[in-house]
């Protein structure tokens, strides 16, 4: 018995699946529904207790909240930033994104009433400023991220997916009520969720990302198109962004193309190398496009 428990805590913080709390961390328990979800949230080290924006950050299949922590460094962002960044555990590692695939889906898990439960929780606790709530998630949390952009756009200042769209469940969910602001950032080139739409690999049709894109185009009403391209250090990739500033109760939109890129986070170190996910983008790191998008806001 002690054989298995010492594996298994060698296989999750060799992985990245744990990681010690440092001292302006908590993790906090709440009751979704009769079962326990959790999340742990990381103050900005030089944070004196006034009202500050808050991200909270959706981990992708297979993950966790400490494992999403070691892949983006976000916890660094929110000491640089002067912002708390919120990381919850989804269940069995991952999200009811409505895809149908994952165990939340199977289960029936309430992943909308969770996530907005754990804003209201930071709202009452008094550490964040209510108009200034972001969202990101990466790949399944990425789609959670849209669905949530599309149920419940009130609650965010702005939505970032990261490897992830719409899928075609969220599409003929609803559309959102009001406007709000969203950012999309693709690689060109992922071998599991393709940029021009179709099936995922586990489970789910989706919209191309340019449809994706233009569908909150549409839904917020945007105008004025401004298209720029960022060089890299690495041949033959580069960034590709299209930006709508002019929408609807003053959101935006943004769409971030990384040509010939993969099912990454920019910048992240690899810790399955056996699952190819395509070409990794390494000079650039995810959190600098995060707080590129959320800081425009």
């Amino acid at each position: 018995m002690k054989v298995i428990i010492v594996s298994i805590l060698f296989f999750n913080s060799c992985f990245g699946f744990f990681r010690q709390t440092m001292s302006n961390e908590k993790t906090i328990s709440l009751p979704i529904e009769g079962r326990t979800r959790t999340f742990l949230i990381h103050y900005p080290k030089k944070w004196k207790g006034e009202k500050i924006p808050l991200i909270i950050a959706l981990h992708g299949r297979l993950g966790n909240g400490a494992y999403m922590i070691n892949q983006t460094k976000l916890d660094v962002l929110s000491d640089e930033k002067n912002v708390i960044v919120v990381f919850p555990d989804g269940f069995r590692r991952s999200w009811a994104d409505g895809r149908g695939s994952t165990p939340a889906d199977e289960h029936k898990v309430n992943d909308v009433r969770f996530i907005e439960s754990v804003a209201k929780y930071m709202i009452q606790e008094g550490s964040v400023d209510p108009s200034f709530i972001f969202l990101l998630g990466h790949s399944n949390g990425g789609f959670m991220a849209q669905r949530l952009a599309l149920e419940k756009p009130e609650l965010w200042r702005g939505v970032l997916s990261v490897s992830s769209q719409l899928s075609v469940f969220a599409l003929k969910l609803k559309t959102p009520k009001t406007p709000v602001s969203v950012g999309i950032l693709v690689g060109t080139a992922d071998p599991i969720v393709p940029y021009s739409g179709g099936y995922v690999k586990d489970g789910g049709e989706i919209l191309s990302a340019e449809d994706s894109f233009l569908r909150w185009k549409n839904w917020n009403g945007c105008e004025g198109e401004k298209k720029e391209t960022v060089t890299t250090p690495e041949e033959g990739l580069r960034i590709e962004t299209i930006t709508y500033s002019g929408c609807n109760a003053n959101t935006k939109i943004k769409l971030y193309k990384m040509i010939g890129v993969g099912h990454v986070w920019p910048g992240e170190k690899p810790m399955f190398k056996y699952w190819d996910k395509g070409i990794q983008l390494k000079t650039v790191q995810g959190s600098d496009f995060v707080w590129d998008f959320f800081s425009s806001l």
